[in-house]
């Protein structure tokens, strides 16, 4: 793993979370931070979230497995809820589209990867 790679991305990942109104202070937000580093070098941990991605950052956290789960739902909930709405639409414009209802951690773990992988190729 390029450590210089890995800062650029966590990085960027904190711009857009704070962009997006995700607030530092929630443990799910670190949580959330990471999965998407972790995605970012392994893509298929976000096939099997429960299974590989989640105790991989309750292990780096020392939490446990459903810690990690509650705590990125409940930061999602709480940007989706008092989040900056144009920058949410922005990034997540299908979900918007489809319904009211936030998207799932993996779809938001899915959706910033893949943002983040397109900047760090640019």
């Amino acid at each position: 793993m390029d450590v210089n790679n890995r800062v650029d991305i966590l990085k960027y990942t904190t711009y857009l979370l704070l962009q997006c109104g995700f607030q530092a202070s929630q443990i799910g937000y670190r949580y959330l931070r990471e999965a998407v580093l972790i995605a970012c070098f392994d893509e298929e941990v976000v096939t099997s979230v429960t299974k590989l991605l989640y105790p991989e950052i309750a292990k780096r956290f020392k939490a446990n497995d459903k810690q990690v789960e509650r705590a990125i739902r409940n930061s999602i909930e709480t940007a989706w809820i008092k989040g900056n709405q144009e920058v949410l639409k922005e990034i997540f414009h299908e979900y918007y589209e489809k319904s009211s209802e936030r998207p799932t951690n993996t779809e938001v773990i899915k959706v910033l990867r893949d943002k983040v992988s397109k900047e760090q190729m640019a």
